[in-house]
């Protein structure tokens, strides 16, 4: 009867626990049930029905009202106070604009980005941190048994720090093993690259405002409207219309008539002016077209001349992963080398980029050295946007260039232990300093608005760089040209009615005599008569 007893208590026991236990949050476990033997044996001689009904009338209480046992934790994350007056240790990586240390002697001073937003986060939340730098100069990856992480994300594991206030990008594989608080930047990855030299100028230079199809067109036009010109001026001459003491169309032939269209569009008066009203039409559509076209042309020469433009064999990461002249790479223990690292059997194009840079194996240390092998030329680093842009704009000699558009998108955040009841106080401390415009105020602190263009391209006038010969070296080439077209000319013309028109000549030595002979006989007859 007792062993019948006793196992109906614990069947009862069994029936409640698991009703408790369905009732409570997952979320949420109960403090362990403690059973000594004098309490066990003091029950077992009572009846089980009252025990089963006493189980059953507490499960209902718990069922109506919530669980009782609260997990220290969550009473811990609900307190506004957690961090006032507590100390947090706080790692970070030395990196402009986040983190610089500088050394006097007061001591060690930090400066940065996210050094002023600890700050704000202190002040908001009433701690104080303790900043060392991590001894790796690392952010973060696994290591080869994939058990333990290097840089701020080991630190942070191993228990030596309680949060990592460094620009450590959100990633699934950070966060199996770390906490983040919510993102307070967001970033992408991005390709940087030194600039490459300005195009050739051309020695005809002057002819690129407009295609060869625009120039052929206004040749046409100066020719078409030549042919109309002598046409229109000879069919008046030759049907007397007008008086043609005034209307002076028997001047313009063809050689007077494209001698007019060209003057025009060089801005240069010239002779024969138009008269008749034909002419003068003519000559009117043709000014103003020579207008458009002359005041286009300035326009744009000015552009081509004074703006050296770049050409960059890479503008988007398919370009990048399809060449193998130009090496690149990533940096060493980050999120893009863990995260190409893992594209292996992908397919995609950064599997591709990721098979490249294996092949190269230049992958720097630190971000500072990545971008000292792009300023030693040909080499292009993949590294996130915030620290690019910030390269960028910064560089003292403007050698630097981004490359395309962003890609991989993520966010930065500060790391916590597993579990660790801080992240939710620093989260609503970031969010708060979001609403308020205070982080968009650091922001702008730290990443200058102006500086050099982010995309190589020199868009300030008063830095544009002189003009050299090189830019006027054809039409040097033309006037040159032209010149020795003129004295060719007039060499031909010299030995040609010098030397070669012997029948000109003579006909003008006889036409000379003739009139000289009948001179001649004019005085006789004259000298003739006065002596009658």
């Amino acid at each position: 009867m007792a062993t019948a007893g006793v196992c109906s208590l614990i069947v009862c026991v069994l029936l409640v626990c698991g009703s408790v236990g369905v009732s409570l949050n997952t979320s949420t476990t109960a403090a362990p049930l403690m059973i000594s033997s004098s309490a066990s044996a003091a029950t077992s001689t009572k009846s089980p029905s009252v025990l089963l009904s006493k189980l059953q009338a507490a499960a209902k209480s718990q069922r109506q009202n919530g669980p009782e046992v609260t997990r220290r934790q969550d009473f811990i994350d609900s307190s506004d106070d957690l961090l006032k007056g507590k100390t947090l240790k706080a790692v970070t990586v030395l990196e402009d604009p986040y983190a610089t240390k500088k050394v006097t002697d007061e001591g060690t001073d930090f400066h940065g980005f996210v050094i002023d937003i600890v700050k704000e986060l202190s002040s908001s939340l009433g701690f104080d941190f303790e900043l060392y730098v991590s001894p790796d100069g690392k952010y973060g990856a696994p290591k080869e048994n994939n058990t333990q992480w290097s840089g701020v994300i080991g630190e942070i594991m191993s228990g030596r720090a309680d949060v990592a206030v460094a620009p450590v990008t959100i990633s699934s594989e950070r966060e199996q093993v770390v906490d983040f608080t919510n993102p307070f930047m967001d970033l992408g990855a991005g390709l940087l690259m030194k600039k490459p030299e300005p195009e050739g100028t051309s020695i005809f230079a002057f002819l690129q405002p407009f295609k060869g199809t625009v120039w052929f067109s206004i040749l046409g036009a100066l020719l078409g409207t030549a042919i109309l010109l002598y046409v229109t001026s000879r069919l008046r001459f030759k049907c007397d219309i007008g008086d043609q003491n005034y209307y002076n169309d028997r001047k313009f032939n063809f050689k007077n008539s494209l001698w007019l269209t060209y003057w025009s569009i060089v801005r240069k008066g010239g002779e024969p002016a138009p008269r008749s009203l034909p002419s003068r039409i003519l000559a009117g559509a043709w000014w103003f077209f020579t207008l458009i076209v002359i005041s286009t042309y300035t326009a744009n020469l000015t552009a081509f001349l004074t703006v050296k433009r770049l050409v960059s064999p890479i503008k988007s990461i398919d370009d990048l992963a399809s060449q193998n002249s130009i090496p690149f790479g990533v940096t060493q223990e980050t999120f893009l080398y863990s995260f190409f690292k893992g594209q292996v059997d992908t397919g995609s194009v950064y599997e591709r980029m990721w098979d490249s840079m294996q092949t190269t194996e230049m992958f720097p240390p630190s971000s500072m050295k990545g971008v000292e092998w792009v300023r030693a030329g040909r080499y292009v680093l993949i590294e996130e946007t915030p620290f690019l842009e910030y390269t960028v704009r910064t560089d003292q000699n403007c050698e630097l260039m981004l490359l395309g558009k962003p890609f991989l998108f993520k966010g930065y955040g500060f790391a916590t232990r597993r579990g660790s009841a801080i992240k939710k106080q620093l989260s609503v401390g970031i969010l708060k300093l979001q609403e308020s415009g205070k982080m968009s105020e650091l922001r702008d602190k730290w990443w200058p608005k102006d500086g050099c263009p982010l995309d190589g391209q020199s868009s300030n006038v008063n830095e544009a760089s002189a003009l050299g010969l090189d830019i006027f070296l054809g039409v040097f080439y033309v006037l040159g040209a032209a010149a020795i077209l003129a004295v060719v000319v007039t060499a031909v013309q010299v030995i040609y009615y010098r030397f070669c028109n012997f029948g000109e000549k003579l006909k003008k030595m006889n036409s000379n005599r003739r009139t000289s002979l009948k001179n001649h006989v004019l005085r006789r007859q004259s000298t003739d008569v006065n002596l009658h």
